[in-house]
């Protein structure tokens, strides 16, 4: 069987015009739906197929595959058996002992005509499996060409019948409708804000993170200064090596001054982080903030001429009193680095606090978008539903599916829709404006701050 065949389209209409709520408008929207929903087929059959396709598709390659490799085989083994025929070496039993417990040439020759029987009996079926998967992918392609026709028709009819639902509720709002559409581009905007403002405390966060992790380091470098002067101490006291006393010396300072390159480095960062973090934020939870954005620039001691000169001209006597003045550098400035690193956690610890609950508004104020949009869907629909009853078109037995808000929770629109409902079913048929419709239900929607 081929596959059905399109439904004929229905005569389009100018929506761009002056919309004319009357029958014919109704009628053109409700044959959109029913066409639509006669190709309601095509989203999940294009997918069945395309999907059936890809698997033909291997299973052809693989089949095509199979035969060519048959036909190699077949090539290869006359090769070998005539080679084994005529060639002056391999037609010689006497010159291959692997064959001579293996029935000689000859033997060989045998084995190589069975083989090559059999892959002569078993390339018909190959060749025949390979052009019956052809067939079968080029009805494949013929279906998924004509599901792809279904499907952008399909996206037509509902890009028309959305336009057309929306210019005729458009064109008759409610109070009700722009009440919901006003509060629903405030909390809009809100939300935006929130989640900018999330983004850029994410930012700070990681910031922070970064920051503390220089000052780790710098701690780190710091301890391996103070080992490694313990080292030259010991060494001096033992009376070992000068000249492995003096590199020891060198790789303490050089610590030191690595663990001043990472603090600042850290101080740097830290400043920056702290200052992306939006004024917004710390205006709305001042609770939160208490000490935000203070930031320690450490000036750690570093060992200079006078130790050197000391280590260099001092002798052991020397060496111990410098390598005692650098242990006490090296202690302070282990203080020093750990008051910054917990100062750079407490900041951690806020900016995370903060954007804890930043994130909670931004989930908030989605949910609360959410339902203002699902009631919007429902007055429109309740709208609709009016227009309808006034041109003396009763309701479609086929309707095509507006959709509903991304995210809309199904029991919050079902709640509106039944209020709604009961709204409008006592309004006066006889309304020509929106004026008419009467007083709108008050829903309890805030606007955001």
């Amino acid at each position: 069987l081929g596959p059905p065949s399109l439904p004929r389209a229905a005569k389009s209409v100018d929506i761009s015009a002056p919309v004319q709520m009357d029958k014919q408008f109704f009628a053109r929207f409700d044959a959109i739906g029913a066409e639509a929903n006669s190709l309601s087929y095509a989203d999940s059959s294009l997918a069945s197929t395309s999907q059936q396709l890809r698997s033909v598709r291997q299973a052809e390659s693989s089949a095509e595959g199979a035969r060519i490799r048959n036909q190699k085989e077949q090539e290869r083994r006359k090769r070998k058996i005539e080679r084994c025929e005529n060639h002056w070496f391999y037609s010689s039993t006497a010159l291959q002992p692997s064959l001579w417990c293996r029935g000689g040439v000859e033997g060989r020759i045998e084995r190589q005509k069975e083989k090559l029987a059999r892959d002569a009996q078993s390339a018909p079926s190959l060749a025949a499996k390979e052009q019956a998967l052809e067939s079968q992918i080029a009805n494949l392609e013929a279906q998924q060409a004509h599901l792809q026709s279904a499907v952008a028709r399909l996206r037509s009819l509902e890009s028309e019948s959305e336009a057309m639902f929306e210019s005729a509720v458009g064109a008759a709002p409610t109070p009700q409708l722009r009440s919901l559409q006003s509060s629903a581009a405030q909390w809009s905007q809100a939300l935006a804000g929130e989640r900018e403002t999330a983004s850029r405390l994410q930012h700070a966060l990681q910031g922070c993170a970064q920051a503390r992790g220089l000052y780790m380091s710098a701690i780190q470098a710091m301890h391996a200064a103070g080992q490694t002067n313990q080292s030259a101490q010991l060494n001096n006291i033992l009376d070992a090596s000068e000249m492995l006393e003096h590199m020891q010396q060198d790789h303490r300072d050089n610590l030191m001054h690595e663990a001043q390159r990472q603090a600042a480095m850290a101080a740097n960062v830290l400043t920056t982080a702290l200052s992306s973090v939006p004024a917004a934020a710390t205006s709305k939870y001042p609770h939160l903030c208490s000490g935000l954005g203070q930031v320690a620039l450490p000036q750690l001691q570093q060992t200079g001429a006078g130790t050197a000169m000391l280590e260099i001209f001092g002798g052991d006597f020397g060496d111990a009193v410098a390598g005692s003045q650098a242990g006490s550098m090296i202690n302070r400035n282990l203080h020093i680095l750990g008051e910054c690193e917990r100062l750079a956690a407490r900041q951690e610890g806020m900016v995370n606090a903060l954007l804890h609950t930043v994130r909670q508004d931004v989930a908030n104020a989605g949910a609360t978008l959410e339902q203002i949009n699902g009631s919007i869907a429902s007055e429109k629909q309740s709208i609709f539903r009016s227009l309808r009853a006034k041109a003396g078109v009763a309701p479609a037995e086929v309707a095509v599916a507006m959709g509903s808000p991304v995210g809309a929770d199904a029991k919050e629109q079902l709640a509106a829709m039944t209020v709604q409902a009961v709204w409008h079913s006592n309004r006066a048929p006889a309304a020509t404006s929106p004026e008419a419709y009467g007083q709108p239900i008050a829903v309890a929607t805030a606007i955001p701050v």
